[in-house]
């Protein structure tokens, strides 16, 4: 059997995949800090736009 591939992460899997609390990650989805994608009243977030974050966030030390 195949392993499935979530396609969209909700608001729980995001914030613990950045390590953010949810009302933080919603408050960057509110300043458009972050891209999302609406499923009815739903925030989702690919995976692939969390990554892309996480690149232009980096800083070399």
């Amino acid at each position: 059997m195949s392993e499935t591939v979530k396609l969209l992460l909700g608001m729980d899997e995001a914030s613990k995949l950045l390590g953010l609390k949810k009302s933080t990650l919603y408050q960057m989805v509110m300043r458009k800090q972050i891209p999302v994608c609406k499923v009815g009243k739903l925030n989702r977030f690919r995976m692939e736009d969390l990554r892309k974050y996480i690149e232009r966030n980096m800083v070399n030390a």
